[in-house]
């Protein structure tokens, strides 16, 4: 029964003596334990009562408890043997509880205290209240098992929809490690688990007659204008269709021809400044016409987003495009086609927009801040601390001429001149 004043330090380095589980106790908290097992796993418990009759609680796993804080191991201690003196019974309440929770208050929990503050905070709440909690949310978590965590992935992949059962499964791990660190799960039960679905990279670009055919067919398809919009924007300005579904009305300076994504909105957590050219200023000025003119027909405040989902309550979400362009799908003869042309998605567009500039001769490097990847932008030290230069004027003359070779392709097709050939 080693005791330790225990830091920060000793708790990453700690290991199991003699290939059997070592518990070392705090000289700071009376009653803190750091639990080492065997294979490394690090848990926090804290150990009251008459030496004859010991209880042992858990308080959740390091490193997600720390050890100091007003959420650390030993602040939890100190409140559990309060409990205890006050007359309490910690883990009679903690059966009780876990007696009481369901997975479906996990989800929510999840939802509101951790996924909240992600970018894709919507995206993951959806996924996790229709394949998890719409399926086991009636399950306590005293019940929980590695089966049922199985049950819901298995219904994603039955559907097809293999990319959704990937990331399903990424939010379920990420909300089982969440909730055991937290103490409301005393094991990861996603430990071993293997990645549902194996999924290729995928390479897919438009080619400059496809682009024709899409563009063009675009006008017929069953779907809203914003949405044709939005679709028109991720290649003429290569953005992700999240950023540009999302775009706010006060994130734009069109006079300036500039849109400038915040950090709250861009993958990356580094404002995104995006020159706008001339094709791409004219489609987001008729969109702003129509929202303004739908706002003043019901009566109310022109909302603040520039593509609005229903009720303007809101904006359209990155994952309602991808489902416009695959309800577009037809299969005939064997042959499936959206809008005339192979299957393809948003990401494919962006792809096809920084493919079609790098053709153009503009420098692979410059296409990296055009599209604002940290490879290119913040991939060394320098350039995260050092070098501030932002690259807008190579910017914008790439998105130039992209968007005149882009006018060309939609019009019936212009030779690609490249940078580098010209005199």
């Amino acid at each position: 029964m080693p005791q330790i004043e225990l830091t920060d330090k000793f708790c990453q380095s700690a290991k199991a003596t003699s290939g059997r589980k070592a518990d070392y106790f705090d000289t700071i908290v009376k009653g803190l334990v750091l639990r080492v097992s065997a294979a490394g796993a690090k848990s926090w418990f804290v150990v009251y009562g008459p030496p004859a009759k010991r209880s042992w609680l858990k308080l959740g796993s390091y490193p997600e408890v720390p050890l100091g804080g007003d959420k650390g191991a030993r602040q939890r201690a100190r409140d559990t043997r309060a409990k205890v003196g006050d007359g309490g019974d910690p883990i009679a309440d903690k059966k009780a509880l876990a007696a009481s929770q369901t997975v479906a208050d996990m989800v929510e929990n999840y939802v509101t205290r951790r996924a909240s503050t992600k970018r894709s905070a919507d995206e993951i709440a959806r996924r996790l209240r229709k394949n998890v909690k719409d399926i086991i949310g009636d399950i306590k978590l005293a019940e929980l098992h590695r089966r049922d965590l199985t049950k819901c992935i298995d219904a994603v992949k039955d559907r097809g929809a293999h990319v959704e059962a990937n990331r399903v499964f990424e939010d379920l791990r990420a909300m089982v490690r969440w909730a055991r660190g937290r103490g409301d799960l005393d094991e990861n039960l996603v430990e071993g688990m293997a990645k549902p679905t194996e999924t290729a990279e995928r390479d897919r670009v438009l080619s400059p007659d496809e682009i024709k055919t899409m563009w063009a067919g675009l006008a017929d398809a069953d779907m809203r204008e914003s949405t044709r919009r939005v679709i028109r924007l991720c290649l003429v300005t290569a953005q992700r269709v999240g950023e540009v579904s999302g775009m706010m009305v006060g994130e734009l300076d069109l006079d300036a021809a500039q849109w400038t994504i915040p950090a709250a909105r861009s993958k990356n957590k580094r404002e995104h400044v995006v020159p706008l050219s001339a094709m791409a200023v004219e489609t987001i000025r008729d969109q702003l016409a129509d929202v303004k003119v739908l706002a003043e027909r019901k009566g109310r405040a022109v909302p603040a987003f520039v593509f609005p989902g229903p009720g303007a309550r809101a904006a359209v979400t990155g994952a309602s495009i991808p489902k416009a362009i695959k309800r577009e799908e037809i299969t005939k003869r064997g042959v499936t086609t959206i809008i005339g042309i192979a299957p393809w998605t948003p990401h494919d567009l962006r792809r096809s927009a920084a493919t079609g500039m790098e053709g153009l001769g503009i420098s692979p490097f410059v296409v990296g801040h055009v599209l604002n990847h940290v490879s290119a932008t913040k991939s060394t030290v320098t350039s995260r601390i050092y070098a501030r230069y932002t690259y807008d004027k190579e910017k914008r003359e790439a998105m130039d001429l992209w968007a005149s070779r882009l006018a060309g392709i939609v019009a019936g097709g212009a030779d690609i001149i490249p940078i580098r050939a010209r005199s």
